[in-house]
């Protein structure tokens, strides 16, 4: 089997929800055979770690991608940024805002998203404001799991009435922007308007 055949059965199981199905299959084409990875096989790989909450497997793959230069690829990128934030380690947490400070492309809404989480867990105020700049520069204001995260931020750090100006101006409200906004009148000890 050559790496397009192995990368069929890592994805397709990463994909479907068969993360540790995923990190197996990775390690028996490591182990048997004389096929080397690349960015795809790399990017279901740190994309597993983080669905598993598996930091040191993560971590690992991290170093992988590192040596064999597919770090720089940006959908490893993405996967490293997708990976630790949902770690949510505070070390791991400055590798996200080092990767992300090193990007050399335009971010998604996921990694924007992902990116205001791990400042809000740092208590990077300052930082998740120069954010939200990006939100509007990159017309990224109409994700709700953006919002619901500014939501978090502001909230977070003291700014309630921020927290619900976002929330009011966003054109459209998830579950997950209501979520955080009732979470965050929750946390102040304020009752919902």
């Amino acid at each position: 089997m050559d790496t397009a055949c192995w990368n069929a059965v890592i994805v397709g199981c990463t994909q479907n929800g068969y993360y540790l199905d995923s990190l197996r299959t990775f390690n028996l084409m490591r182990r048997e055979t004389q096929v080397s990875h690349d960015f795809i096989t790399l990017v279901s790989v740190i994309s597993a770690c983080g669905n598993l909450e598996l930091l040191l497997e993560g971590q690992r793959s991290h170093g992988l991608a590192v040596k064999t230069l597919v770090n720089a690829d940006i959908r490893v990128q993405n996967a490293l940024i997708a990976m630790y934030g949902k770690l949510g380690e505070n070390n791991d947490a400055k590798e996200v805002l080092a990767l992300f400070r090193s990007l050399d492309f335009e971010p998604n809404e996921i990694i924007i998203a992902t990116i205001i989480s791990v400042c809000t867990q740092l208590g990077l105020a300052g930082f998740g404001k120069q954010i939200h700049g990006y939100v509007f520069r990159f017309q990224f204001h109409t994700n709700s799991f953006v919002i619901a995260a500014l939501v978090d931020s502001y909230s977070n750090s003291g700014k309630l009435e921020r927290a619900a100006t976002v929330f009011r101006h966003s054109s459209e409200k998830s579950v997950a922007a209501w979520n955080s906004m009732m979470s965050a009148y929750g946390f102040h000890s304020k009752a919902f308007r």
